[in-house]
């Protein structure tokens, strides 16, 4: 389920308030460069983080996310020259009780690649990055995988499909059928991992 969300954004010299009832973001509108865009999400246990988009082109962004009112983190947890921002969603993939914050990002160019960045509270007293290994960290997913994969937030679960290309396939002419992956937060070594895993279609 996508939350309401309000966002403020700022470009250029001035700036406007704009309700938003998807956290998606347009990068098809040409605009001037640099600018930036900030966005206040809430959860629904009243935590609240600020998400700054800072687009350097329209390929090309610096990505800041910071935890508002949480007892015990005020850290920012940054991504630099990283693709530009698609979409966010607030949700409780591993149904402890406090949800995390997602984000989505989409390159530019021919293959189209989608990237995901996970942010998770701890009891809403900090919060931290989820880790988010790609496709291609994945032998069984990554095999036929060039891109062009949709990720969808259905419910309470994040859904990725994308099409397998075969080795003498075009870019532009998969034939390899969809892969469709479904993704579980569990709890590492490191810290909270995205993992996935393939549905069978």
């Amino acid at each position: 389920m996508i939350i309401p969300l309000i966002s403020l954004i700022t470009i250029s010299c001035h700036s406007k308030k704009e309700q938003q009832k998807k956290g998606t973001v347009d990068n098809l509108t040409e605009g001037i460069f640099p600018k930036t865009i900030d966005h206040t999400i809430e959860t629904s246990s009243g935590m609240v983080f600020t998400l700054t988009e800072e687009k350097l082109s329209h390929s090309v962004s610096n990505i800041l996310i910071q935890g508002v009112n949480f007892p015990n983190s005020m850290e920012i947890i940054s991504t630099n020259e990283t693709d530009p921002i698609e979409q966010f969603n607030v949700m409780d993939l591993n149904d402890d009780g406090f949800e995390e914050v997602y984000i989505t990002q989409r390159s530019a160019g021919s293959g189209s690649y989608a990237k995901i960045i996970g942010v998770t509270s701890m009891s809403d007293n900090s919060y931290g990055e989820i880790i988010v290994p790609p496709i291609t960290d994945h032998d069984d997913l990554s095999v036929g995988y060039m891109g062009h994969d949709e990720i969808e937030f259905v419910k309470n679960n994040i859904i990725r499909t994308y099409p397998i290309y075969k080795d003498s396939d075009s870019n532009a002419k998969p034939t390899g059928g969809q892969r469709k992956v479904q993704y579980e937060l569990i709890t590492g070594e490191a810290g909270y991992i995205l993992n996935p895993y393939e549905l069978q279609m």
